[in-house]
Formats: C-alpha cells, structure tokens, sequence
C-alpha cells in the first residue's frame, strides 16, 4: 500500500504559479534497521533540478538531511535508513521536502510512525549445554526460589525514557541558545557569498566558528572554534543560501549545521 501526503505551503509569498509536492511512502510504520522508500513529484518546476530532504524526529530535531534529484518531469525518488543513533526514539517522524528555484518556495511534509527495535540473542546463543562432568539436574523442590527478572521490555522502556529526556533536552537547548544569540548580519553575507562562488570553504568556515563560540551549535572531540573546514558537502551552498534570503529560519539553518557536525559531514 502507498501512502501519500500533498502540502504546499508558501507563507508570505505570492506566485503567479503555485508548485503542488506530492510525497509518497511505501509503509505508514517502520521499525529500526528498515528502509524507507519515498518517491513523490513537483509541479510547475523552476531552473533547480534539485530539492532538500529532511528529517525530523518526534522532538522536532533534525536527524538527516540530504538533496533529492529531481526529474524534468518533477519525479523523484529516495531511499533513507532507519538506523542508528538517529533513529532512537519511537513516535512520529516528519519527511519534509523543500524545493527553492526563486521566486518559487514550496515544502510538504508526511509523517511516518518509527518503532525502535532491539536485537535479542537467539536461545541457542544464550542457554548453556550442561557440562558432561555434572549430573542431570534434579526435580526442583518447592522451597527453590528464583530471584525475580526484571523483563527485556522493561529495560527497553526505560532506555527509550532516557534517550526521550536527552533529545529534549537537546532541543530546549538549542530553542534557547536560538532565542538568546542574536546572528550578526555579516554571518548571512558570507554564506551567500559563499553559494555565489566568492567565498571558498576556509573562508565560510568564520561562520561555523562563530556559531562555535557563541553557543549556537555545540561540538566535541578534536574541533575548536579555531578549526577550518576544507570539506563541506555542496548542497549546503543551497541551504546557505536559501537562510541568506531568509526563505529558512535561523533555527533551521543552525540545525543544519549542527547535523553536520554530529554527523562528521564536515571536518
């Protein structure tokens, strides 16, 4: 069964053509380690070829992003994995497609429902041959007392808490350090200079530095504000530009720099 979701939403714009997104899934309900199929179409396409695909779980945090190619039909269709640290917490999560080619600006979003799943030992892996040395094991009398096994699901609730309580967390953070620091203006220009070409990635890199500094995006491990970041997918350039031209929200644009520095995209 296909399930689709058709949204377009163009707050504060007007066009003399609106684009329509269609989003299509192979599955409503997906479980770890699944892969997730998503196809769908653009109408009324402009010169990009391209669109962004995120992703966000149920605490509105982005956990993958990536571009989609697209047809010159508008077709498109993408694969994404259901694994990994991601993938953590069970709910619902938000596919959202965003497709820019100025002046047009449409997104549309279709939620999944994910379950994560744990891998258990086999019976054969975890029950023990008895060893040739000792007797057959006797009738049990009723005085044996067994002390009581806390269940695997009880264990895999009360990770799932924890894992709940660190993503909010995470995010409230993120929500304040957005509320409080306010994003000089120079920070915009160069990242459209950088999409325009008159930036390399040494130089955009003073933008990933500030937001080191100034809180906005939190790392760990060998970078420091003072790092320089020769490697930085070119989609991004899209991205930068698009939060240049203020069609993405500061919120937005920092989350997806911090997905690249969890992730190790750019180093």
């Amino acid at each position: 069964m296909i399930f689709a979701l058709v949204l377009v939403a163009t707050p504060g714009i007007v066009f003399a053509q609106s684009p329509q997104i269609t989003i299509l899934t192979d599955k409503q309900s997906y479980v770890t380690g699944d892969t997730i199929s998503i196809s769908g179409t653009i109408s009324s396409l402009g010169s990009s070829n391209n669109a962004v695909l995120q992703v966000f779980n149920p605490f509105n945090v982005l956990v993958q992003i990536g571009t989609i190619n697209l047809a010159p039909d508008g077709t498109f269709s993408k694969t994404i994995k259901a694994a990994g640290e991601s993938w953590a917490s069970d709910g619902s999560y938000q596919i959202k497609v965003l497709y820019v080619s100025t002046p047009i600006l449409a997104t549309a979003t279709a939620n999944v429902n994910f379950k994560a799943v744990q891998s258990t030992p086999s019976q054969s892996q975890t029950t023990q041959p008895p060893s040739a040395s000792q007797p057959p094991p006797s009738q049990p009398t009723q005085n044996t007392q067994n002390p009581p096994q806390v269940p695997d699901d009880q264990t895999s609730i009360e990770q799932q808490i924890q894992q709940r309580i660190a993503l909010a967390n995470k995010l409230k953070q993120q929500i304040e350090n957005t509320a409080t620091v306010q994003i000089p203006s120079w920070v915009k220009d160069t990242a459209q200079k950088w999409h325009d070409g008159m930036v390399d990635n040494a130089g955009f890199s003073k933008d990933i530095q500030y937001m080191i500094t100034s809180g906005l995006v939190k790392v760990s491990g060998q970078v420091t504000p003072s790092s320089t970041f020769e490697h930085i997918p070119s989609w991004q350039k899209k991205v930068a530009e698009w939060w240049s031209q203020g069609l993405i929200s500061d919120y937005d644009y920092v989350n997806s720099i911090q997905y690249l520095l969890d992730k190790k995209v750019i180093k």
